[in-house]
């Protein structure tokens, strides 16, 4: 039996709830929420002390005070052996009816104008639904079932936007904090899938714009991780070589044992986000962020204690939080990548993000010359890639770039890059 049967079944055995309830019933359909009370004038003696029973007080004090107030009757709710039911809840179960429902559209409109002005933070989300447009049918659909399970979900809706993340965090972890339920916040929940809707509504460039919502799960996970949300933190990660790193408690073991056995680690974000500090484990006090894997272990190969980085193609959560690590730890990031329009992209969303900290290295015209690959040619596309971002510091080689529409390897000039760093090193 479930604590909401134990509940009703409790109720039913006590004299003058029936009574209480049906007047409680009367307050919530006036207020349409767990407001107002009711008066204990036509109670006798017996039934008064149910009630006492329940408030565990005098039955003089309850004649004194002459009333009961439904918020209170719901905070008492919270303590055993109720668990936490909703008053709400108890009552619809216990009259076995809908209180709270609203069938009609004015009636959706005037208790969503309300929560608009309730609940800031979701304003323009909240006006998008007043506008009753067939997109949010299912929407309407929960509130016309129960407006006070709305309501609640829209106070974490609100509690949400207030509390997002600025570190990565997982989704379950999150929702465990806003709710108190680890699943809450799932897409295949509802309070889930209204989360998405309201990620989605600040996502959009123009208020006349529908609110879409993710079409796939990769969609979903890419909108999360928007807001530094994550459903989990295993597959993100970055690669890292001859580096040391910190958490709370000092160093790390893991790491400290990987610099002296010169081992790679591929270190998850899960991983990432409990480390303090990230820095090179050579007095250079450089890290550098190799873009192509192949060049990468050419490079360990020849060079084994250079300290470096290669992030994934995509650089995701894991790759940014370890390079804000090592620019919080007061280290250079030394950007090496091809002379392709994504890795340029890359390399200037590096030296945007960490404008005194970062570096571009064999990335000039001359080894583009030397690095071209003759047999392939960049499209109109790929050209109009090369104009996302405007830094003078690479704006002669991408000219070059356009000019004569070729893309440029670093494993064609590898030998050269190794003899450079092989003599940076031994000095």
């Amino acid at each position: 039996m479930s604590d909401l049967e134990k509940a009703i079944q409790f109720f039913h055995s006590q004299p003058g709830m029936d009574k209480l309830f049906s007047l409680f019933r009367q307050e919530l359909l006036k207020h349409r929420k767990i407001k107002g009370y009711v008066k204990l004038e036509t109670f006798n003696p017996v039934e008064l002390e149910s009630v006492a029973h329940f408030f565990q007080v005098s039955i003089a004090s309850l004649k004194n005070k002459g009333r009961v107030d439904l918020e209170a009757f719901d905070r008492k709710l919270d303590s055993p052996p109720f668990n936490g039911l909703d008053l709400t809840q108890l009552l619809e179960a216990y009259f076995d009816e809908k209180l709270l429902s609203l069938s009609t559209k004015e009636e959706r409109k005037g208790y969503l104008k309300n929560l608009e002005e309730e609940f800031s933070l979701l304003k323009d989300w909240i006006a998008y639904l007043r506008r009753n447009t067939h997109d949010t049918r299912w929407i309407q659909d929960l509130i016309e079932e129960s407006s006070h399970q709305f309501e609640q979900y829209v106070l974490y809706l609100s509690e949400g936007i207030r509390l997002l993340p600025s570190r990565p965090i997982r989704l379950s972890v999150f929702s465990q904090i806003i709710t108190l339920d680890a699943d809450a916040f799932q897409p295949s929940q509802p309070l889930g899938k209204l989360w998405l809707h309201v990620l989605s509504e600040t996502k959009r460039l123009h208020a006349i714009e529908p609110i879409t919502l993710p079409g796939s799960k990769r969609a979903e996970d890419k909108l999360l991780q928007d807001f530094n949300l994550f459903r989990e933190d295993i597959s993100d990660a970055v690669t890292v070589v001859n580096c040391y790193a910190e958490t709370q408690k000092g160093y790390h073991a893991m790491w400290e044992a990987a610099v002296h056995t010169r081992s790679v680690l591929t270190v998850p974000l899960r991983e990432v986000i409990k480390l303090t500090a990230v820095y090179p484990a050579h007095q250079k006090g450089i890290v550098w962020v190799i873009d192509n894997p192949e060049l990468f272990t050419r490079i360990l190969d020849e060079v084994p204690s250079i300290p470096m980085i290669c992030p994934r193609e995509k650089w995701d959560c894991a790759t940014w939080e370890v390079f804000d690590r090592i620019e919080e730890s007061g280290f250079e990031l030394r950007f090496v990548g091809d002379f392709t329009p994504k890795s340029i992209v890359r390399a200037e969303e590096l030296l945007l993000h960490y404008p005194t900290q970062s570096r571009t290295w064999k990335m000039d015209i001359q080894t583009y010359l030397n690095a071209r690959d003759l047999t392939d040619y960049l499209r109109d596309a790929d050209c109009k890639l090369l104009d996302k971002h405007h830094l003078d510091y690479l704006a002669c080689l991408k000219d070059e770039m356009k000019d004569r529409r070729q893309p440029g390897y670093q494993m064609n000039v590898v030998d050269d890059i190794i003899h450079d760093l092989k003599r940076f090193y031994s000095k």
